[in-house]
């Protein structure tokens, strides 16, 4: 069904050598300067790119201070890329899935260090769904130098606390629990957003605590507003997380307020526990769990302009996946259900496959079927989605 639209993608590339890396819409990235930087392949830092594994993790979480900048500093801090993308959500024909395809989805990034104690990572869309003019997505800089260095601050358009998994993942679909919808707001807990976030990272502790604000692009460094919409959040996360072990766990949540359009606030709040485990080459295979429960004492106005009753809503989502071919793909099985506790309950899954395409390091392919919810085809799907993505360095 996907083999088409794959052989056009990698004619294409291939043609033009116009096409470079990036992520589209999806606000993970690979950092494949790092991999230039230091020889080594990307598995040392990633299952299967994007997600990340236990060091790779412990790599983002300390804003790359755990990397050695006269290391960085041996090869140029930018590069660049194209996603190829198609979804057959995009249409339906007597009962048929259509595909949308994108090909025109082109990003530049840049990250290491800028000066001793401060490194950065800026991740701007020059073209997004095959329109030009993309968002911001990234920008942030960190001052690493505090608690003997194992403080790091966070300022800009950050990844907001949580789970790794939140911005780093191989699935084409987002986690829904951090997503939730209640009434008119809908949560935002794995967004990259403005604002600041302290980090400590210390043998198996990892403590992170920030404020944030708008996750639009640079007119939303200064989004103070009070029009409908508008969400300020405090957010956490405390885990149990070493660079040198598979499992990872703990806890993340938020406080916040959200305007809707009657005015009035929405305040909130999320409490969820979370637990990953890499897989293991002896046949053992990855775990992803997260249950979170949030409270929203204004959800707004239902579809009828009728006012919504305070509620307590719940989410859970749990994915087992498995590297095969000798660790060049995997296998990700998700299963996901949403209550907003005003009578709406809704059940997500999704099947991915995602491969390192042979021979080019930096060559990503990724193919999901998705069910229940994540579906607009007729009786619940499937959905077939597909990207292409290559990231590539540039420069010495």
């Amino acid at each position: 069904m996907i083999g088409r639209p794959l052989r056009l993608a990698v004619a294409s590339i291939a043609g033009t050598l116009l096409l470079v890396a990036g992520m589209g819409a999806r606000p993970a990235s690979a950092m494949p300067i790092f991999a230039k930087a230091y020889g080594v392949q990307c598995s040392v830092c990633h299952t299967l790119v994007p997600a990340l594994n236990a060091y790779g993790r412990y790599v983002q979480r300390t804003g790359y201070a755990s990397l050695n900048r006269d290391v960085l500093k041996t090869v140029d801090p930018i590069w660049i890329g194209e996603q190829i993308n198609g979804d057959s959500a995009g249409g339906v024909n007597a009962n048929q899935p259509t595909y949308t395809n994108s090909i025109g989805n082109l990003a530049i990034h840049a990250a290491g260090y800028l000066a001793p104690n401060w490194t950065y990572h800026v991740q701007q869309w020059l073209i997004s769904s095959d329109q030009t003019g993309g968002t911001l997505d990234t920008a942030w800089v960190t001052y690493n130098n505090l608690f003997h260095r194992d403080g790091h601050l966070f300022m800009g358009k950050i990844e907001a606390p949580g789970p790794s998994p939140f911005s780093q993942w191989f699935d084409l679909s987002p986690i829904a629990t951090p997503e939730i919808t209640v009434g008119e707001h809908a949560y935002q807990l794995d967004g990259n957003r403005w604002g600041a976030k302290l980090g400590y990272t210390h043998k198996s502790i990892n403590a992170e605590a920030g404020w944030l604000l708008s996750g639009n692009g640079w007119p939303g460094s200064a989004d103070f507003d009070t029009v409908p919409g508008t969400d300020k959040t405090f957010q956490w996360k405390l885990a149990d997380a070493r660079a040198d072990q598979p499992l990872e766990f703990g806890a993340y949540g938020s406080s916040g307020s959200y305007i809707v359009s009657t005015g009035d606030v929405d305040r909130y709040t999320s409490l969820a526990g979370y637990l990953q485990r890499d897989p293991q080459s002896h046949g053992v295979p990855g775990v992803l769990a997260m249950y979170q429960v949030a409270n929203d004492t204004n959800p707004g106005l239902d579809l009828n302009g009728n006012q919504l009753p305070a509620a307590r809503s719940r989410a859970m989502s749990a994915e087992i996946y498995e590297p095969v071919f000798q660790g060049n793909a995997v296998i990700g099985l998700r299963d996901e259900y949403t209550d907003d506790g005003l009578g709406n309950v809704l059940h997500y899954g999704n099947v991915d496959f995602a491969f390192n395409v042979p021979g080019l390091q930096y060559l990503h392919g990724y193919v999901e079927a998705g069910l229940g919810a994540h579906s607009a085809s007729p009786n619940g799907g499937p959905d077939w989605r597909y990207t292409l993505w290559w990231s590539t360095p540039i420069g010495n």
